[in-house]
């Protein structure tokens, strides 16, 4: 029988165990076009749907970049799919509905059954390098990765992955130069010289930066050209320049909530949680 990959394998337990041009980017978010010509089709609605499942169970939020590898994974695994199979995929649908109508209390089971089989199965297709197998491992990785911390507040490699790509995107936000490792490695020893200095304020913004920066990217991506105007002004007062090193003076004048804290407002009054699963919001961040 074939081995399918981690995204196959892992929703297909979660069902057995719970009753345009397409497009994706920071400025437009995910739209509900077709990906490829499967039949049943499966579309951006649906690539949402089994990343939103992903963050539920890491209980975080994924930086863009690891988004483009799972829409790599899935891309190329619904080539190898026959109807039943995407079909199956396609159900994610009922899942996340079903999620949405489970209290906290409730939930919280079914996340650590999912979290445990996923670690599990990622585990055994990470040898024959499976590519959501092995991101799915990375980012639970990052989670627990410690990068520098101060009394209760500490900053894992997910958040610095996240500062790293909200930096690039302030710098140019019609069209980024996404950090690849040696920026994020840099902006990773910024903070870590720097944090004991920073206010407690300041701390608390980089803890968890993943989902501050999905708030910013919801915004962005729903707001309308004046919105967006407004915001950019408080970008190009950093003073950030595309592709250069970041200074510690550009990580510090960019976590100052004047800059964002009103698209993280704007955000959360559209209906857009930090840390929420469900499939009833309106649009698909990406």
């Amino acid at each position: 029988m074939k081995n399918f990959s981690l995204l196959f394998v892992l929703f297909a337990f979660v069902f057995s165990c719970i009753a345009p041009v397409f497009s994706a980017d920071v400025n437009n978010g995910l739209n509900d076009a077709y990906i490829g010509s499967s039949n049943p089709a499966v579309t951006g609605k649906i690539v949402d749907y089994h990343i939103r499942i992903l963050e539920y169970v890491l209980i975080s939020r994924m930086t863009l970049a690891q988004k483009q590898v799972y829409l790599k994974a899935i891309t190329d695994e619904i080539k190898q799919m026959d109807s039943d199979q995407l079909n199956d995929f396609i159900s994610v649908t009922e899942l996340v509905d079903s999620l949405n109508k489970l209290t906290p209390k409730d939930a919280e089971p079914v996340r650590q059954l999912l979290e445990k089989d996923f670690y599990y199965t990622a585990k055994a297709l990470e040898k024959q390098k499976d590519l959501a197998a092995v991101q799915y491992l990375k980012i639970r990785d990052n989670l627990g990765k410690r990068v520098v911390g101060y009394g209760d507040i500490y900053v894992t490699r997910q958040s610095i992955e996240a500062l790293a790509e909200y930096l690039a995107f302030v710098a140019n936000t019609k069209n980024p130069i996404w950090p690849n490792e040696l920026a994020i490695n840099t902006a990773a020893m910024r903070v870590r010289t720097n944090f004991a200095k920073y206010t407690d304020e300041e701390r608390s913004i980089l803890e968890d930066f993943q989902l501050t920066w999905y708030l910013i990217r919801a915004a962005w991506q729903t707001a309308n050209a004046n919105q967006r105007a407004a915001w950019q002004k408080n970008f190009d007062k950093i003073g950030l320049k595309p592709g250069a090193d970041v200074t510690s003076a550009n990580i510090k004048a960019a976590i100052n909530t004047e800059v964002f804290g009103d698209m993280l407002d704007f955000a959360t009054k559209s209906g857009i949680e930090a840390l929420e699963w469900s499939g009833k919001t309106t649009a698909s961040i990406w």
